[in-house]
């Protein structure tokens, strides 16, 4: 996983799919529901071209980008951590699909992480060209261009510090949940290859 921003220009077409909603909420597995996660779950539209294989959209890759600010200590300014993850998908039916990430409970409870951060985005690419976002693939706080562009340079350089934190579904006690909704991913770990160029 990396920035778009350092790729090559290559899009697919943006009807595609496209980021609906994200949402940030704390949630408890069933295995262990005394310890709270932060779940996100962002919900995509997919609307596979005609000639599209079984009517469905192909190898989509989904990148999730968080800066949280964390508590000060004393006397010290507030610093603002950056995280990473992606997945990708086997294949999108047409309609919603959803993908779910989480922070575990050791950084909910250390960085007080109540619900959505103030700064995240998204960014989506179908067999390795990327996605223009849409309004919804970023924090309102990125709703401008240049601070969404801003952001990712930030978080480019500083998430790989925390690399392996911000967990996909599939490595958590959720993996088996939500059943009717998760969909099929490609199952690596994360190899940070370059991804197409997505604009900010």
């Amino acid at each position: 996983m990396t920035l778009g921003l350092v790729c090559s220009h290559v899009f697919c077409r943006a009807a595609e799919v496209e980021v609906a909603s994200v949402r940030f909420a704390l949630t408890r597995p069933v295995s262990n529901p005394s310890i709270p996660w932060l779940e996100a779950t962002l919900a995509l539209n997919v609307v596979p071209p005609p000639d599209a294989p079984g009517r469905m959209l192909s190898r989509v890759r989904v990148q999730l980008w968080v800066g949280i600010d964390t508590p000060p200590l004393t006397g010290s300014p507030v610093r603002t951590e950056y995280y990473r993850a992606e997945v990708e998908c086997l294949a999108l039916p047409s309609g919603r699909s959803e993908v779910r990430f989480y922070f575990p409970p050791e950084w909910v409870k250390r960085d007080q992480l109540q619900g959505a951060p103030r700064n995240w985005a998204v960014e989506l690419a179908v067999a390795g060209r990327a996605v223009a976002p849409a309004r919804a693939a970023s924090a309102t706080a990125l709703g401008e261009p240049a601070a969404r562009r801003a952001f990712l340079v930030a978080a480019l350089a500083g998430a790989p510090a925390n690399d392996g934190l911000l967990q996909p579904q599939y490595f958590t006690p959720f993996a088996q949940e939500y059943s009717r909704s998760t969909v099929t991913f490609v199952r690596r770990e994360p190899s940070f290859a370059p991804t197409a160029r997505a604009s900010p």
